[in-house]
């Protein structure tokens, strides 16, 4: 009876084992096992029990574990590769965030045109990016070379001090100006919530006027998040960017304040058009105040990286 459940044991690891070695490491464990139970008989006096053989190969582990020491992988991701799969995990729950925050925006805006129904639940998302992403990283750990994934430029490396934007930020940001491009260019359209009250809101012709420096506008906004995103180091090319875009933005909004009208807005309601035109005036007003401010503080950041920098020189 000892023989038979050793020998069932064994059948039970055999079967996890790889099937090159299957036969060598069979024999090498029945024989660790046959001295184990030669010595404890032999301590005994007597053949041991089913039960005492039973109580030993329970000591001596489960199959799956025993057939597990043998396996050269003994991991998911190991540790060469976790840190990088942990980055990426992170940087894909920020996207997924941030697509779901600018869906979220485009529905309040659109009234419903764009929903995140075809998306699934946030959480259905994660889980699945979750799978993919591992999958992805456990597929280079087991065929790919994961000592090109530690290759690194010091010089790449984000300056340590002076506040940055976050992932979430840059991404939402530059979600947001894809939506107004696709929205700009015509590619996407909204529903007009106001024809629910009885009203019907134009662009005026102004606006056409600036049609392609407002697309170019938006392409530098896209792009200096881009390299922001990717080359965290490059921090004096997305200031002249940011400074490049916020002067250009301000240009563009000057341009367009000095017409007489910048919607065109018909329906019941007579008083209306007075009234968008007043706070579409005072809009413009403070957005060309924030692109102003903020072009000068950027480029006061860029005079004090410039005297750090001497200073450190």
């Amino acid at each position: 009876m000892t023989h038979d459940l050793i020998d069932r044991y064994l059948a039970a690891i055999a079967r996890d084992l790889p099937e090159r070695e299957r036969t060598d490491i069979v024999a090498e464990l029945r024989d660790e096992l046959m001295s184990g139970v030669e010595a404890r008989e032999e301590g005994l006096g007597r053949p041991m029990t089913e039960a005492e053989t039973g109580a030993m190969l329970v000591e001596f582990g489960n199959p799956l574990v025993v057939a597990g020491r043998y396996r050269k992988t003994q991991h998911l991701i190991g540790p060469q590769v976790f840190p990088f799969w942990w980055a990426a995990m992170k940087a894909t729950l920020v996207v997924i965030a941030a697509v779901y925050v600018i869906l979220i925006v485009v529905k309040l805006i659109g009234g419903g045109a764009l929903s995140a129904n075809g998306l699934g639940s946030p959480i259905s998302t994660m889980v699945f990016a979750f799978g993919v992403v591992t999958l992805v990283f456990a597929l280079i750990e087991r065929f790919g070379d994961p000592q090109k994934m530690a290759r690194w430029r010091p010089e790449r490396l984000p300056p340590a001090e002076g506040k940055r934007a976050s992932r979430f930020e840059l991404l939402t940001e530059l979600g947001m100006g894809i939506v107004f491009l696709l929205w700009w260019t015509g590619a996407i359209h909204f529903r007009d919530v106001f024809g629910d009250i009885g009203l019907q809101v134009e662009m005026a012709p102004v606006w056409q006027r600036f049609f392609w420096w407002i697309v170019a506008y938006l392409v530098v906004e896209l792009a200096s998040n881009v390299v922001a995103l990717l080359r965290p180091d490059r921090v004096q090319l997305v200031r002249w960017m940011v400074i490049w875009r916020s002067m250009m933005g301000a240009a563009i909004l000057l341009g367009v304040i000095q017409a007489e009208r910048f919607l065109i807005v018909s329906g019941p309601a007579g008083k209306a058009q007075a009234i968008f035109e007043l706070w579409m005036r005072v809009g413009l007003g403070i957005a060309i105040a924030v692109f102003v401010a903020r072009a000068a503080i950027e480029a006061w950041r860029l005079r004090q990286d410039g005297l750090t920098s001497r200073a450190s020189a």
